[in-house]
């Protein structure tokens, strides 16, 4: 159970972060459906950091703690999970070899409206076929407001397909079943705060982690999905 929750949780990590200067935004998950006994693991604060081409997005959780950063030609993850320190880095060379084959998901486009941390967002359904051959289905609210590209982090991670999607998504909403127990994510930005960052906020140490390659972390993350 507790490996199914940290592949939730990693399937996560690199989504939030936006292409445009002196950005911070903030974010919240939670996973419903858990057994009552593991449903604070389902819960995450997620905040990325802005500036120009760079990103850092911070996870926290009560099972693992992480940080992405790019620079829009390379990805280092890093991740504590109960102590347990690894990390890696990939270029965008790298990334696009291992994703090459994925096929892009279907968009559907709504004129369904709401708001979200003061952005007027529209409805996007997004249909694609998962490792498990079986259709997943994807809700996303996006807005036009913010200027947004698919990062390498979130191709990095390489679970989350949202193929040619047009606009920044405010919120995320994704059904699936692991083990015979239907669960949903909910991904919902809280709040978007422009201010000058420091260059410091993306300095990179990976100081006591063990440093992996991109090929050994997607062998490592294939095989926690075959060990549910």
């Amino acid at each position: 159970m507790k490996n199914l929750v940290l592949s939730l949780s990693i399937l996560l990590a690199g989504f939030s972060a936006i292409s445009q200067n002196n950005y911070s935004i903030k974010m919240s998950v939670r996973t419903e459906g858990l057994p009552p006994e593991y449903a604070a693991y389902g819960e995450q604060e997620i905040v990325t950091y802005v500036k120009g081409d760079y990103t850092k997005t911070e996870v926290s959780s009560m099972m693992f703690t992480s940080t992405v950063y790019s620079d829009g030609k390379t990805v280092t993850s890093l991740t504590d999970a109960t102590g347990n320190k690894s990390a890696y880095k990939a270029s965008k060379e790298e990334i696009e070899e291992a994703q090459k084959n994925n096929a892009k998901p279907k968009i559907e486009y709504t004129t369904e409206k709401k708001t979200i941390a003061g952005y007027e967002c529209s409805k996007a359904i997004i249909t694609g076929i998962g490792k498990d051959k079986k259709e997943k289905v994807t809700i996303a609210w996006i807005t036009d407001k913010i200027s947004a590209n698919q990062t390498l982090a979130r191709k990095a991670n390489g679970r989350m397909n949202l193929g040619d999607l047009k606009g920044q998504p405010m919120a995320l909403e994704m059904t699936m079943n692991q083990n015979g127990m239907d669960m949903k994510v909910l991904m919902t930005v809280t709040e978007v705060i422009i201010a000058p960052l420091e260059d410091s906020v993306f300095t990179i140490n990976t100081e006591g982690f063990n440093v992996l390659t991109y090929k050994e972390i997607l062998e490592q993350q294939k095989n926690m999905m075959q060990g549910r």
